[in-house]
C-alpha cells in the first residue's frame, strides 16, 4: 500500500508547531480534547482517483496547548512519513484519521472518509454473434453457468423458481430442482461437484449434489442475493450493490469483500456474473451492458455493449431485462440471454475498443 501526502499538510503542521512553541499548562490534569469542536481534518474532496495524492490539512482551535506529536492513520494502519502514492490502494471506501498529542497529555482525533475510484478508462467492446438459439420464454432467468458441455439455468419468481440443465438450443431440460413456494431463486454456480444457489430476500443459499441434484446443505447470509459465480476456490456473490463478497464454499462465511468502481464512481446493481480467466463478467441490472471487472482491484476494465442483441419486437415488457452469462472454455464462447427472453445468443466479445 502507498500514499502521497499533499505538501500543504507538512507546511500546516510546521506552522501549528511553531505557533504553540511557548504554550501549554503542565499543572492541568490530562483532558481528552473534543475532536469535533477543537480539531479538524479537512479534505479537498471526498472522491479521489487511484494514483492521485490525498490533499488534506489540519486545523486546531486551542493555541494555548503545544502539539507534541501527530499520528496519521489510514484504515487503522499508521502511515510512515515520506512520499507515498494511492496507486496501490484498493478502490472503495477508506478512512483517514489524525491523532494529536499535546503537552498536557491530552489528545484530539479527527477523521474523514473518502472513496478511491478507478484510474482506468474502461474500454467499450462489442460482441460477435455466432448463433441465435431458442430459449424458454417462460424462464425468469437469474443464473446461467456452463458445466461439462451443458448449460445450467436457475430461474426466479415465487412458485416458479427452478434449476435445470440442457444442451444449448435443445429444449431438453433435465433433473429439474423446484424451490419451495417461500423462496425466490437467484444466481447459481458449480464448484467442487456442488451446485450452489442464492435466494432473493430470504437470506438462504442451497448446495446440491451435482450428480443427483439432491439438497446437501443450507447456508444463511445477510442482505439480498443476486448473482453468483466462483474463481475455483471461493464463491463470489453480488447483492445488488457495488460490493462483491468472496465466500468460503464450505461455510458460506465471508472471506473478503471487494468494492467495484469505474473511473466515474461506484458500479451499482451488479447482477448475474461469470468468472473467466481471472476476470469477472457481470450484467449491470437494467442495462444492456456487461462489465469486465478485475476481482483483485475491483476496477472496471471494460464494458461490453450488447444493445440491440434482442430485437425490440421480441421483448415482452419491463421485466425482460438482460441477464444471464455462461462461458464454454472449450470453444471460448459466451452464452447470453435475459429474463423471459425467447432467444439464447452464442457470442464472442470483440475486445478491440470501439473508439
Amino acid at each position: 500500500m502507498s500514499l502521497r501526502f499533499s505538501t500543504s499538510f507538512w507546511v500546516l503542521s510546521i506552522l501549528i508547531l511553531s505557533s504553540c512553541s511557548s504554550c501549554g499548562d503542565e499543572n492541568k490534569d490530562p483532558v481528552q480534547v473534543n475532536a469535533i469542536r477543537e480539531c479538524n481534518l479537512a479534505m479537498a474532496t471526498n472522491e479521489i482517483r487511484a494514483g492521485e495524492p490525498i490533499d488534506f490539512k489540519f486545523t486546531y482551535t486551542k493555541a494555548e496547548k503545544q502539539i507534541m506529536d501527530t499520528i496519521i492513520f489510514l484504515d487503522d494502519m499508521i502511515l510512515p512519513s515520506g512520499p507515498m502514492f494511492t496507486g496501490d490502494m484498493p478502490v472503495g471506501k477508506h478512512e483517514l484519521r489524525a491523532r494529536f498529542l499535546f503537552s498536557d497529555s491530552s489528545t484530539c482525533e479527527s477523521y474523514r472518509s473518502f472513496e478511491l475510484i478507478s484510474d482506468i478508462e474502461p474500454e467499450v467492446w462489442s460482441y460477435i454473434l455466432l448463433r441465435t438459439l431458442p430459449h424458454d420464454q417462460t424462464a425468469f432467468t437469474q443464473g446461467l453457468t456452463w458445466h461439462n458441455g451443458q448449460l445450467y439455468e436457475g430461474t426466479g419468481v415465487y412458485g416458479e423458481s427452478v434449476i435445470y440443465h440442457y444442451l444449448p438450443g435443445s429444449g431438453d431440460f433435465k433433473q429439474k430442482i423446484e424451490l419451495p413456494l417461500a423462496y425466490f431463486g437467484e444466481g447459481i454456480t458449480i464448484l467442487n461437484d456442488k451446485l450452489f444457489q442464492l435466494t432473493y430476500k430470504e437470506g438462504k443459499a442451497f448446495a446440491y449434489d451435482l450428480e443427483s441434484m439432491e439438497l446437501l446443505s443450507e447456508f444463511s447470509y445477510t442482505g439480498e442475493g443476486w448473482g453468483l459465480t466462483d474463481d475455483g476456490t471461493h464463491l463470489i456473490m453480488s447483492d445488488g450493490t457495488h460490493v462483491l463478497r468472496f465466500l468460503d464454499p464450505e461455510t458460506f462465511e465471508v472471506v473478503r469483500e471487494q468494492a467495484v468502481y469505474s473511473n466515474k464512481g461506484k458500479e451499482l446493481a451488479i447482477n448475474e456474473m461469470e468468472y473467466v480467466d481471472g476476470v469477472i463478467y457481470a450484467n449491470i441490472y437494467g442495462t444492456p451492458y456487461i462489465a469486465s471487472i478485475d476481482p483483485l482491484s475491483g476496477k472496471v476494465l471494460a464494458y461490453v455493449d450488447c444493445r440491440g442483441i434482442l430485437p425490440a419486437d421480441q421483448r415482452t415488457g419491463s421485466e425482460d431485462v438482460f441477464n444471464g452469462i455462461a462461458y464454454d472454455p472449450a470453444r471460448q464462447v459466451f452464452y447470453l440471454t435475459g429474463k423471459y427472453w425467447p432467444k439464447l445468443f452464442e457470442v464472442r466479445f470483440n475486445t478491440i475498443a470501439n473508439l
